[in-house]
């Protein structure tokens, strides 16, 4: 079974061109559990101060659970009570906008995918850049490559994070395997009247990157994976070992 969620929402089209693929191509039973409204941006947030309502959503040709909570909600709320049984991959996207470079510590595609990999299993998170008018062939090659990752060994515990070019897959050229890095949106707030008074909106704008990373592989037109995982550690905590240990 393969377990699918989203940021954009259960109506999102990229959610559900993704819901079909995954039936067709990795033959596998699908259960989509998503946030009953966007919630884009939410990164790794979960709800605390109530309780989280699932509500059914059955129509033609798609069934799933619309949860009024954010998406790592939607993961862990799937895990511990709505999946019948464990997945064996839980599959986040497709997001509208790139989830590369400093994206990755905002995005809830991300999150919902990255609490997958808290609880040990395999998450697979995919989201395309704008300017994208069909998520057919999108949903088509993430579903192929869940069905590759269904038999993948080595990945429990990780995420799989596909960054998608715009434009039809036909254009796009061989996939690239990066590393994570810290270009893409520029963000910067501006200033607008709202209510009579001065509030400021959160905007960005897409750069390149002059570093061999996500975000230029992205720009160049390869389809980018990046191998992700939940360890906080430093690499190399040397600097603070010398203060906590007097050396």
């Amino acid at each position: 079974m393969i377990l699918l969620v989203n940021d954009d929402g259960i109506a999102a089209p990229g959610l559900r061109a993704l819901y079909r693929a995954l039936r067709s191509q990795a033959r596998q039973e699908v259960l989509c559990v998503a946030p009953a409204v966007e919630r884009s941006g939410m990164s790794h947030a979960i709800t605390i101060d109530r309780g989280l309502a699932a509500v059914a959503r059955h129509e033609d040709g798609f069934f799933g659970f619309a949860v009024d909570g954010t998406p790592a909600d939607c993961t862990k709320l799937a895990l511990d009570r709505i999946c019948p049984e464990p997945p064996r991959l839980v599959v986040s996207g497709i997001n509208d906008g790139p989830n590369a470079g400093r994206s990755v510590f905002y995005s809830g595609t991300l999150g919902a995918a990255l609490e997958a990999a808290v609880e040990g299993r395999t998450g697979f998170s995919i989201s395309r850049l704008r300017g994208w008018t069909s998520q057919d062939d999108a949903a088509e090659y993430a579903a192929r490559w869940a069905a590759r990752l269904l038999h993948a060994p080595g990945l429990s515990g990780s995420v799989v994070n596909l960054n998608l070019p715009a434009g039809p897959a036909k254009s796009w050229r061989e996939a690239k395997l990066a590393r994570h890095g810290l270009a893409g949106f520029r963000e910067r707030y501006r200033p607008q009247r709202e209510g009579g008074r001065t509030t400021w909106r959160l905007a960005g704008t897409w750069e390149a990157s002059e570093q061999e990373d996500d975000v230029a592989a992205l720009n160049a037109g390869h389809p980018v994976f990046t191998l992700l995982r939940p360890d906080l550690n430093a690499a190399e905590p040397l600097p603070l070992a010398r203060l906590v240990e007097g050396r």
